[in-house]
């Protein structure tokens, strides 16, 4: 900026110049690039006011009483006046000159000024011209007794004049809304963002409006407390996040307090998190993901950080050890809580899982100390109902244990499998296949294996040697009849008994089928399959299964026929039909059966003739 009457700057005659200024263009980058949202200013006038104070306990080491006052006026329907005043260190003349009008400078004073204030980038009061199109600044240092008068506009003009009468050693700042900023941010608005904002400040903030004289930051601060019960600090996070928890964690790390509260209800691992982060009792941001470690999505933390360093527009913290240092420290804190609940108090952090269930899962497959935490507390959907990963484990120990990688799978088998002596679980849901068969990593000499083709044969249950023998000829017969479809028949029990057979395809079934069909004829041509041996490899049968139920009574009923015909045709009508009840894929064949062989079934029982 310039000061008016001390025109622009010229080029000297070895050919140096000064750049120009746009500041409207700097008032618009800062807009639309820099801050996220106009109303920075307030927290940047807050934060300069704090500032100052600080600044004046450096400088007067007996001086105690610090206070900030924002006073707002509503002068008609189409502006406010605003006026924020504190009585920090105040700004000489000089000051005024080389900290107010040059971007870029810092307007804190001395070597302790420059290492513990958050404000070092001298572009705080610019913010102001996002709401305003002038800035007015009275200000007497403590240095000398005159008051300054500073008046800049967004045209990048400014006044430096003294100003008549006295006043404490302080600052005050001025700002007309105007218009539609007059609208935005009404008395109840301001208020509301500086309560935000100056929450934890420890210097003493009031406002006054038309609505009386208010303090902003009376509020009650556990960690600042000799002693707070864990309800109180419950309750304390409920008032500020506006839900309720079931668990916290205290945050004490280096030079950093705060608390880490559990959602009670269910959270997504991709919603954005609501946190508010402290930076010297000033809020930063409300977002968080910088430091607050990613799997603990479920928490809302509000936290006062000392010594991270913050980004141009203090909305977020340039990363760095320190950075590093913090997100490590919460870690430990929230990770420490959960080993300590897993060990003194399980029905809660039982409880945390169930209500986090499918996010934590979503974090258990990447960290390997998540996964150890909370597998045993994590369920699953088997064919005994809903199981806890520890029971999942103690079952492994006794019995078989399988998983559907498909969804599907698990329909179709669960219902004859389900009253056998293993157990299957669904994990046809996103992440449990994969927390499976991270299993045998953690559990050494337990089976818990993908359920496939073979499966079928170790879960259902064998016949009796007695049934064995009243269906031996009904097996020759069915083994006879689905060859042609390249299918093997097993005889077992299983329930419900009112299934007559399961198909189960096997590996290599749809190769085999497809290679019978010719499907792959187009894409054979030109390959010397006798030099491959491809085609030899392949026995009728080989892989694809029909398990026939021992215990249904059609079936019994069947093995007492004598016809061949009739049990050939009955066989492929049940092979078409548990293929349907499976939502497989018909092939030429098979559509075949469906048409035809009904019709023959109905013949047959009408007394005709084929």
């Amino acid at each position: 900026m310039r000061g008016e009457n001390e025109g622009t700057p010229k080029g000297s005659n070895d050919g140096g110049y000064s750049f120009q200024v746009d500041l409207k263009g700097i008032i618009r980058l800062l807009s639309e690039n820099l801050y996220s949202s106009g109303d920075v200013f307030l927290r940047e006038l807050l934060q300069n006011a704090v500032d100052a104070i600080e600044a004046r306990r450096g400088e007067e080491p007996g001086f105690t009483g610090g206070r900030i006052r924002i006073v707002y006026h509503q002068e008609d329907g189409r502006q406010a006046r605003l006026v924020f005043a504190d009585n920090g260190i105040g700004l000489t003349r000089e000051e005024l000159h080389t900290f107010l009008s040059v971007i870029g400078q810092s307007s804190k004073r001395g070597e302790v000024g420059r290492g513990s204030f958050i404000g070092q980038f001298g572009i705080g009061l610019l913010s102001c011209f996002l709401v305003a199109d002038e800035i007015l600044v009275r200000s007497r240092s403590v240095r000398e007794a005159k008051v300054y008068r500073w008046l800049g506009r967004s045209d990048g003009t400014y006044q430096v004049t003294e100003a008549p009468g006295n006043q404490e050693p302080g600052t005050e700042v001025t700002l007309v809304l105007k218009g539609r900023m007059a609208s935005r941010y009404s008395e109840e608005k301001v208020i509301s963002l500086l309560k935000d904002y100056g929450f934890l400040i420890q210097v003493p903030v009031e406002f006054e409006g038309d609505g009386g004289v208010r303090r902003v930051n009376d509020g009650f601060i556990p960690w600042r407390q000799s002693f707070c019960s864990n309800e109180e600090i419950l309750r304390f996070g409920e008032q500020m996040f506006g839900e309720e928890f079931f668990g916290v964690v205290p945050i004490s790390g280096e030079e950093m307090k705060g608390y880490a509260f559990i959602s009670g209800r269910q959270t997504s691992a991709a919603a954005e998190g609501r946190h508010k982060i402290f930076l010297k009792d000033m809020l930063i941001t409300e977002d968080g993901r910088e430091l607050i470690p990613r799997w603990a999505f479920f928490t809302r933390c509000i936290l006062n950080a000392k010594n991270l360093t913050p980004i141009a527009s203090r909305e977020g913290f340039v990363s760095d050890n320190r950075l590093a240092r913090a997100r490590n420290e919460i870690e430990k804190c929230i990770f420490d809580y959960f080993v300590a609940l897993s060990q003194y108090d399980v029905n809660k952090l039982k409880q945390l899982t169930m209500t986090h269930n499918v996010a934590i899962k979503s974090l258990a497959v990447e960290n390997e100390q998540i996964y150890q935490l909370f597998f045993p507390f994590l369920t699953f959907m088997t064919s005994k109902g809903n199981l806890t990963g520890f029971q999942v484990v103690e079952a492994a120990k006794r019995m078989p244990v399988y998983y559907c990688t498909e969804l599907d799978d698990y329909r179709r088998a669960c219902p004859l499998v389900g009253n056998g002596d293993g157990v299957l679980i669904n994990a046809g849901y996103i992440y449990d296949t994969k927390l499976l068969q991270l299993l045998k990593r953690y559990q050494r000499g337990i089976r818990v294996e993908v359920f496939g083709e073979a499966s079928y044969g170790e879960l259902l249950e064998e016949p009796t040697p007695a049934i064995k023998r009243e269906m031996e000829p009904l097996m020759a017969k069915a083994g006879r009849a689905l060859g042609t479809f390249h299918c093997g028949a097993v005889l077992k029990q299983f329930e419900p008994a009112e299934v007559p057979a399961l198909y189960v395809p096997g590996g290599e079934g749809f190769l085999d089928h497809a290679l019978g069909e010719g499907g792959f004829s187009g894409f054979l041509e030109g390959f010397d399959l006798g030099e491959i041996g491809m085609m030899g490899s392949f026995e009728p049968g080989y892989g694809t299964k029909l398990y026939i139920n021992g215990r249904n009574p059609l079936i019994r009923r069947l093995a007492a026929a004598e016809d061949e015909e009739l049990a050939a045709n009955m066989v492929q009508v049940l092979y078409v039909h548990a293929m349907l009840a499976g939502h497989y894929t018909l092939g030429e064949k098979e559509k075949e059966v469906l048409n035809t062989g009904l019709i023959r079934l109905m013949e047959y029982g009408l007394g005709g003739n084929v």
